[in-house]
């Protein structure tokens, strides 16, 4: 027993030897990669100061010459069922660009130079907010339909209340907000969608009234349900059952007055811009007049160490 318990200590003490023997030599051929390069970059000091001087004047250049791109993501609010008015105006933006009708139209237009959008997921006000979707999702519950899949997919994608869109443009970033108000203000500008916020807006108020009424008969029945068990009325568990389904029932229609609270709030517009991030940075994070020279020297260490590998294959 000791005997085999010696042979494996020692077979373990082996492996442990060669495992640090082989991290020494990686960390020893590293060291003499780095070592060579150095050398070669020496030996050919001219070639390597030109290569740097020209990296770092052509990446001076291309900072000097080239436009900034910034993304600047936009939160908006659907209203009056227009989502998919919403959706084809930002398909067809190069449509909106070609009928500017001013030269500051153009120009604010010009400056973006690519859109787009998609909904902001949310499951829970999705199936919430309107009765057909919470009994469809039923239904699909029931046959086993992967709901996640469906909550993301094409058809259902248009039907979310919020959406983002994201703008990508070449301007100076104190523009930044003056060209998306001008485009979300032409998105704004259908006079059907106007005319319907005046009637929308009003049944909304109304909706809001007949859901507190709604409350507000739930609470006086939770009133006269206190009344009759002070007073020593017999209560029994149907009784309990039922309230529980009444506070389930007053839940919902505080939810529902929430939800209309929140568009009554954005209802000012068809299209209604919650929040903004403006003036992301897109490009590189490395300016190019530092990483320019350290690629030519790179590709110059690599082209000298094929040539070298290739005249040795040769002499062979």
């Amino acid at each position: 027993m000791q005997e085999k318990l010696s042979n494996q200590d020692s077979e373990n003490e082996v492996e442990l030897g060669n495992f640090t023997g082989r991290v020494s030599n990686f960390f020893e051929s590293l060291l003499n990669g780095v070592f060579n390069f150095f050398q070669l970059l020496y030996r050919n000091k001219w070639i390597t100061l030109a290569l740097l001087i020209v990296g770092v004047g052509l990446g001076v250049l291309m900072v000097l010459t080239s436009k900034p791109k910034f993304k600047n993501e936009v939160i908006v609010a659907t209203n009056f069922k227009s989502n998919e008015y919403l959706y084809s105006k930002i398909k067809n933006f190069s449509a909106m660009k070609e009928a500017a009708s001013t030269p500051l139209d153009s120009i604010l237009l010009t400056g973006v130079s690519s859109v787009d959008v998609e909904p902001v997921y949310n499951a829970f006000d999705f199936l919430l907010s309107n009765y057909q979707r919470m009994e469809a999702f039923k239904i699909l519950s029931e046959r086993g339909i992967d709901i996640e899949k469906y909550l993301k997919s094409k058809i259902a994608e248009k039907s979310y209340r919020y959406h983002k869109i994201t703008f990508i443009t070449k301007i100076k970033p104190d523009s930044t907000d003056l060209v998306i108000n001008n485009v979300l203000a032409k998105i704004n500008s259908n006079e059907y969608f106007k005319k319907r916020m005046q009637f929308e807006k009003t049944n909304l108020i109304a909706k809001r009234e007949q859901l507190q009424k709604s409350v507000d008969q739930l609470n006086g029945m939770f009133e006269s349900f206190g009344k009759e068990s002070t007073s020593g009325a017999t209560v029994t568990s149907n009784d309990y059952s039922d309230m529980d389904k009444l506070f389930m029932s007053k839940e919902y229609l505080l939810d529902q007055i929430n939800i209309i609270d929140a568009e009554l709030l954005e209802s000012d517009k068809v299209i209604f811009d919650v929040f903004r991030t403006v003036n992301k940075s897109t490009g590189f994070p490395i300016p190019p007049f530092v990483y320019l020279p350290l690629l030519f020297i790179l590709f110059f260490g690599v082209y000298i160490n094929l040539k070298s590998r290739y005249k040795q294959f040769l002499s062979k």
